[in-house]
């Protein structure tokens, strides 16, 4: 790892770790997730105009459509809790499931997983025009790397929670 991608990296896990003190005294933890969101994918973004060697106008044509997709993978995430929800609901031991409700959850997890992989594709699809081949490489690795940590962090503060 270069020096400043190890720079970055603890830039960005600092931002992902420290709330400022303001997004704390929020009080609907969907308030404070989406201001540390916002944060994250600003200095993503930066970034990889940075590492890719972007214009202006191309990183704007850029983070419209990551944005775009990454809205539309969080709706697909809520989705998922949904049916996690109903499936975990159902087959509670002692409890006699539903097979309809349960079938249904499965289907529907089963659909929501190949949305949210197509939605990779069809993001790097709409991103063609805008990014050579090598950027567009450059750009899944970056991304990569940073849902990586972010995973990380998050199996982290679950081991911690009580």
């Amino acid at each position: 790892m270069t020096r400043s991608r190890g720079v970055w990296l603890t830039v960005l896990l600092v931002g992902i770790v420290a709330v400022p003190a303001s997004a704390q005294r929020t009080p609907a933890p969907g308030a404070r997730a989406a201001v540390l969101r916002g944060r994250i994918e600003e200095q993503f973004v930066r970034r990889v105009k940075q590492e890719l060697g972007l214009n202006d106008e191309a990183a704007q044509r850029m983070q419209r459509v990551v944005n775009t997709w990454a809205g539309r993978r969080r709706a697909l995430e809520a989705e998922e809790r949904q049916f996690r929800l109903t499936l975990n609901s159902q087959l509670r031991p002692g409890v006699a499931a539903n097979p309809d409700s349960v079938d249904a959850a499965v289907e529907g997890l089963t659909a929501n997983r190949v949305a949210y992989a197509q939605s990779f594709r069809d993001e790097m699809h709409e991103l063609a025009p805008i990014l050579t081949p090598v950027q567009r490489g450059q750009f899944q690795l970056l991304r990569d790397r940073l849902l990586l940590r972010v995973q990380e962090i998050q199996q982290g503060q679950r081991a911690d929670a009580p």
